[in-house]
């Protein structure tokens, strides 16, 4: 591909991200662009610098050399870092030789429609089924021979922190189905490795053309799902819903209703065992008992600090509506500064 077809596709990829990124040459040049800016000092052994409050990334390829993304905190590090990954895996990707290759192409949606189903059909790879995106990040070596290949998927290599499964709908009772096999590939890698994998899974798409866009969705679903849920380690687009709307709001905003409950005269009563207690009855869809029983409490207990929230904030929790007004109030304080961009 020529250079300013990769730009373009980098471009295109890194537009989906949350943080504003800027791509620079050795020099200090925009990519595209070639408005220049000073560099940043890079300490020994780091590939990462925060510089006039924006967060910088050594990247080694051709004619990138650094990534910039707009502020300093965790999120725009993680972007950066994420968009670093991007660009060198793009950049430094090999000519199609076999299927994982082609499909490769099609999760970044490097080639036209035309040019991909030629591309299909050399290779074998059937143009029209449903298939679905499950990614893994944060892999190790050892844990591609783990992850349960059927004969009708194809696991693709992106860069040496992140593997795709593209999966085959055939046989599989819906979306469901797809969480059950994530869950169950997790448990295999942490048995037999030790190792922790972070894995996100996009929508079910129709044709290889489309399989780009569950790529794109499961990066989101990742990228949304460590702002809301860090604790979790597997992130599904279509279960992410209510976080993907609450991120668009304003961060300002978003804040202003978050302080209406967290704040400094609840902070007493909202400590890390009341909000354990509270994400585990949430869990459990609201039922007394269950959430008792899980952690290990007496109903009584649970009750007792129901009741507690209830006469301080005036929010039921065993209230559907008041159930929701706090989580969503909850949420809207683990916002980033920035908002992510649709998903196309």
């Amino acid at each position: 591909m020529s250079e300013k077809h990769v730009i373009d596709q980098i471009m295109r990829t890194l537009s989906a991200l949350s943080t504003e990124v800027t791509m620079y040459d050795e020099h200090g040049g925009a990519v595209p662009g070639g408005i220049r800016q000073p560099l940043p000092t890079f300490e020994k052994h780091s590939n990462v610098a925060v510089f006039d409050g924006d967060t910088w990334v050594r990247v080694r390829t051709a004619f990138i050399a650094y990534i910039c993304a707009r502020g300093a905190e965790e999120s725009a590090m993680d972007c950066a870092r994420l968009a670093a990954a991007l660009v060198e895996s793009i950049m430094n990707e090999p000519p199609a030789n076999d299927q994982a290759d082609v499909m490769r192409s099609a999760l970044r949606e490097e080639l036209l429609g035309p040019e991909l189903d030629a591309l299909a059909l050399e290779h074998g790879i059937q143009i029209e089924t449903e298939r679905c995106v499950i990614l893994f990040h944060r892999v190790a070596d050892t844990m591609k021979e783990l992850i349960d290949v059927g004969e009708d998927d194809i696991l693709v290599e992106m860069d040496r922190h992140t593997l795709v499964l593209v999966k085959s709908m055939n046989n599989i009772d819906g979306y469901a189905e797809i969480m059950q096999l994530a869950e169950a590939m997790e448990q295999t890698i942490m048995s037999e490795t030790g190792e922790q994998p972070v894995i996100s899974i996009g929508e079910v798409r129709q044709t290889v053309l489309e399989i780009g866009q569950s790529y794109r969705a499961a990066w989101r679903a990742l990228e949304i799902g460590r702002m809301f849920h860090p604790e979790r380690n597997i992130y599904a687009f279509n279960r992410l819903v209510l976080e993907r709307f609450l991120s668009e709001i304003n961060r300002e905003l978003g804040m202003r209703y978050n302080h209406m409950l967290f704040n400094r005269k609840t902070q007493r009563l909202f400590n890390d065992e009341m909000l354990h207690t509270i994400e585990m009855f949430f869990e459990k869809d609201l039922n007394l008992s269950d959430t008792a029983r899980q952690l290990y409490i007496h109903r009584n207990t649970l009750v007792y600090r129901l009741d507690k929230i209830q006469r301080q904030t005036g929010l039921d929790l065993r209230k559907f509506e008041d159930a929701i007004t706090f989580r969503m109030l909850l949420l809207l304080g683990k916002c980033g500064g920035d908002k992510p961009m649709s998903v196309r």
